[in-house]
């Protein structure tokens, strides 16, 4: 696990002594300062290797719910479904409906995303809001919507186990088609 949330720190600050001692072999044209200063890049480098091969389960998971976004999207079912619980029968079977009544347009986007992770990384609780041109029910419009889905890992993977349509201002919960 990184000791940091990202990489930036410790390489901003790997980044300050390499500068400094730069500076340092500038002023003093000793070799030491120099070598020093190249082993901060290249340990500024380092971490930020490090930084991209690690995938925390909060990156992870998050990188679901775009594929899942993706496939809603492109009206791809099946790959829609790979995401949604075998055992959430009455999500299957809302988001098999969503899928003949909704049509997202291609200027969607997807903001405000935080992720809070619960039993030791097992659950995962997505809160994002989605703002995007729609068809429903043959009207075309602009609408704003705010979603929590909260997603378990199973079997190595992470599944959607219950979603949650949320009035975009106060945050209430939302009957799903409910035109809001």
């Amino acid at each position: 696990m990184w000791f940091t949330e990202t990489a930036i720190p410790p390489m901003v600050i790997c980044s300050a002594i390499a500068a400094i001692l730069f500076i340092l072999w500038y002023q003093r044209r000793l070799g030491k300062f120099l070598i020093g200063s190249l082993l901060m890049v290249l340990v500024t480098v380092g971490f930020y290797v490090l930084e991209q091969s690690i995938v925390t389960p909060r990156e992870r998971v998050e990188a679901d719910l775009y594929q899942l976004i993706d496939a809603f999207q492109k009206k791809e079912q099946e790959t829609t479904l790979s995401y949604i619980s075998p055992r959430a029968n009455q999500l299957q079977d809302m988001v098999k409906l969503a899928l003949t009544l909704v049509t997202l347009n291609d200027d969607l986007r997807i903001t405000d995303v935080s992720t809070q992770m619960k039993s030791e990384d097992s659950v995962a609780i997505i809160h994002f809001r989605a703002n995007g041109t729609a068809m429903y029910g043959g009207v075309s419009g602009k609408q704003p919507t705010r979603w929590e889905l909260t997603w378990q890992k199973m079997g190595g993977e992470w599944k959607v186990t219950e979603a949650t349509r949320l009035n975009p201002i106060t945050g209430e919960p939302l009957r799903p088609f409910s035109v809001r």
